[in-house]
């Protein structure tokens, strides 16, 4: 049996323990051994029974040992995964029990699917993907890499998410969208027309809009 070692052990790394430990048992490989992260003391002060065994980048994986990164931000993400893999790390995805998957689903790794999350007919969810509680993507629809989408998302019929967005809770996207690379759109949007790579978007319709600095 395979260790699991989740990385990032903040709030959604402790999500990620309690789901994979509810996870699926079917062709489940693995046992949760612990976490890796840079702050030794991030779990101080919660009830977490699995311990933190090393830093992010120091950690060189073992050929019994498995792998999801359980972080937020899609670019951090992409870096650790990344740099990861180059050590020859192999990804596992975590299931919830309650995730409805289609049979003609294509899943790749080092996916979190989240209580509730239902994934349609002929949909792809590419490696490193999340999605959070409640959030369903269509049939036809495709995901990007390292996307992150948060709770309560509704991603219709042969939407395109491209590498490494990020959705708020409860977005919705109309079919047949396409999102470009590193979009951020925030929470409660409906995006109803293509969004550009590296744009952020928000509202209904969701519009571009610019952090202005002082």
């Amino acid at each position: 049996m395979n260790r699991l070692i989740i990385v990032g052990a903040g709030g959604f790394g402790r999500e990620a323990l309690e789901w994979a430990l509810q996870s699926k048992e079917d062709n489940v490989t693995w046992r949760v051994a612990g976490f890796i992260d840079d702050d030794p003391d991030v779990l101080h002060g919660f009830d977490v029974s699995y311990p933190i065994l090393g830093r992010i980048f120091d950690w060189q994986p073992k050929p019994d040992e498995r792998f999801v990164v359980a972080i937020g931000s899609p670019r951090t993400k992409k870096l650790i995964a990344s740099r990861l893999a180059e050590k020859g790390a192999i990804f596992e995805n975590v299931i919830h029990k309650t995730v409805t998957l289609a049979t003609t689903a294509r899943l790749g790794c080092g996916i979190i699917l989240c209580p509730n999350v239902v994934i349609s007919d002929h949909a792809i969810i590419n490696d490193h993907t999340a999605i959070n509680i409640n959030s369903s993507v269509g049939h036809d629809a495709c995901v990007g890499v390292y996307a992150t989408i948060s709770s309560y998302c509704d991603i219709t019929a042969k939407v395109s998410l491209g590498e490494g967005v990020f959705l708020g809770s409860s977005v919705c996207i109309v079919p047949r969208r396409k999102i470009g690379r590193n979009v951020y759109v925030c929470a409660g949007s409906v995006v109803m027309n293509d969004v550009q790579a590296d744009a952020k978007v928000m509202g209904v319709p969701a519009k571009k809009f610019e952090i202005r600095t002082s």
